[in-house]
């Protein structure tokens, strides 16, 4: 059976970038990709720098984990751009619209962690040019089994299992199983399977969901490439169905060290704020969630109640 077209796109992807940005009421809009969400405390500090000399002010969370600089006067994309690719983060010029890639945010505190495949999809995809004919709506999520990015309908799914990785494509029920050697590749040639089906469609669709047929096509056309893939038992009941959201609050967590969830009031966090959070000093990094909020891993339990403490102190959210 065919399965109809969700959405009919009326016009070229203009999905923003860094070196695409959208030029919205309040001024130029950029976004800045982060793979898992992940964001080094260094890399905040030139975030919240950037947005407060060369924007709003504010930094912005979108439901992808990525961060948004808003207000940008003309021009000021230039002066971003090369601030960014100094800092690391911006890897690719050509790929920089299609660095999606959600993972599950509390992945390595004292349970599996994706993080490092994460890295790897990434390094991937930066270094396929054809990838980079991905819309920048096409969408990888990396679940390491907490069943929370799992359930946001990705393109593109890896989710953990003790029975290796399912694949689940445009959020259906997931035909294809891979073991964790071949989810990077099963991923890669999705996107790839994507691409070429629609071209064979004569579609202009952004996301797989938009092709007749999408997901049963794709996967056919992994299963064919990829060695070992099969099929294997269900995911639990409900695993794509709503995500289990953190919610904020102390995270306590199997290694011992915690980690503090911190929502961000109306997605936006002031650039002083974040500036504030990288001089406290007790965290590494922040994970940016598909929630709008963050995820602080902390070095030891006892950090948790400074990061509390200056949540509170700039009127965020921490339960």
């Amino acid at each position: 059976m065919t399965t109809p077209l969700r959405t009919r796109r009326p016009g070229p992807d203009a999905c923003p970038g860094v070196l695409s940005v959208w030029r919205a009421n309040d001024g130029g809009l950029a976004r800045i990709r982060l793979p898992g969400g992940r964001l080094t405390m260094g890399g905040l500090a030139v975030l919240a720098e950037a947005a407060g000399r060369l924007g709003a002010g504010m930094l912005e969370l979108t439901v992808r984990g990525n961060v948004q600089i808003r207000g940008l006067a003309a021009g000021a994309e230039r002066e971003l751009a090369a601030v960014l690719r100094a800092a690391g983060l911006l890897p690719s010029e050509s790929h920089d619209r299609v660095r999606n890639i959600l993972a599950s945010p509390a992945t390595g505190l004292g349970g599996a962690d994706v993080g490092r495949m994460v890295a790897q999809l990434d390094a991937a995809l930066i270094a396929d040019p054809v990838l980079a004919g991905l819309p920048g709506r096409f969408l990888f999520a990396v679940d390491d089994g907490s069943a929370d990015v799992g359930a946001l309908g990705a393109d593109v799914g890896l989710f953990r299992t003790d029975h290796g990785y399912a694949v689940p494509l445009a959020g259906t029920a997931p035909q294809l199983w891979v073991s964790a050697q071949q989810a990077v590749p099963a991923a890669l040639q999705a996107a790839h399977a994507f691409l070429t089906e629609r071209q064979h469609q004569a579609s202009a669709a952004w996301r797989l969901s938009e092709l007749v047929d999408g997901p049963t096509r794709v996967a056919a056309a992994v299963a064919a490439v990829v060695p070992g893939s099969s099929t294997g038992p269900a995911l639990p009941a409900g695993a794509l169905d709503r995500p289990r959201v953190p919610p904020p609050g102390r995270l306590r967590t199997p290694d011992g060290r915690g980690a503090v969830v911190v929502a961000v009031p109306d997605r936006r966090l002031p650039a002083a704020a974040a500036a504030a959070l990288v001089v406290l000093g007790v965290a590494s990094e922040v994970r940016v969630t598909p929630w709008h909020s963050l995820v602080v891993p902390l070095p030891a339990r006892a950090a948790a109640a400074a990061v509390v403490s200056w949540a509170r102190a700039h009127r965020l959210e921490v339960g």
